[in-house]
C-alpha cells in the first residue's frame, strides 16, 4: 500500500509541476518560465549535498528533468508568440 501511495503522490506532484511550468511559460513575461527550473536546480543541489547520493546515479535523472522543463519553457514561448501573431492578424482584418 505504501508503494502505491508513494507512486500516486509522485505522479500528482509531477503533474502539478508540469502544469505550473506550462502556465508560467505562456505568460507575457518570459522570466516566469525560469522559476520552475531554478527551483529544481536549488532542490537538486540541496538533495545532493544533504544526502549521500553518488553523482553518477544522481546526474542523469536531474539532467532529464531539467531538459524536460526547458523544453516545456521553449514550447510555451513559441505558443505565446503564435497567439500574439494570431491576435495581430485578427486586428489587421
Amino acid at each position: 500500500m505504501s508503494i502505491l501511495l508513494n507512486f500516486f503522490s509522485t505522479l500528482i506532484i509531477t503533474i502539478i509541476i508540469v502544469c505550473m511550468q506550462k502556465y508560467l511559460s505562456t505568460k507575457k513575461a518570459w522570466q516566469l518560465g525560469a522559476i520552475v527550473p531554478l527551483i529544481s536546480i536549488i532542490v537538486f543541489a540541496y538533495i545532493y549535498f544533504v544526502s549521500s547520493i553518488q553523482i553518477a546515479e544522481f546526474l542523469v535523472p536531474c539532467t532529464i528533468i531539467l531538459v524536460l522543463e526547458l523544453v516545456i519553457w521553449i514550447d510555451g514561448r513559441h505558443q505565446y508568440r503564435k497567439e500574439e501573431l494570431n491576435k495581430m492578424k485578427v486586428k489587421d482584418l
